[in-house]
């Protein structure tokens, strides 16, 4: 399974490009053949996305007090 630094390899960008444009950050400026080479690098590569992390769940102290 390809993995967002595999694509950031072949498409020769950062981490954190790839995950910006592949999480669609509007604020993110990159030029069209950038972001073409990333996307055809995650083609390439067959990325699937995982879904959402879970949230952790905060476990409260339960010890009573006599």
């Amino acid at each position: 399974m390809a993995t967002i630094k595999d694509i950031a390899l072949k498409a020769n960008v950062s981490t954190a490009t790839v995950s910006r444009l592949l999480n669609n950050d509007p604020t993110l400026s990159i030029g069209e053949e950038t972001r073409k080479r990333i996307l055809e690098a995650a083609t390439e590569l067959q990325y699937k996305p995982i879904g959402p992390k879970r949230k952790k769940v905060k476990k409260e102290n339960c010890f009573l007090e006599a």
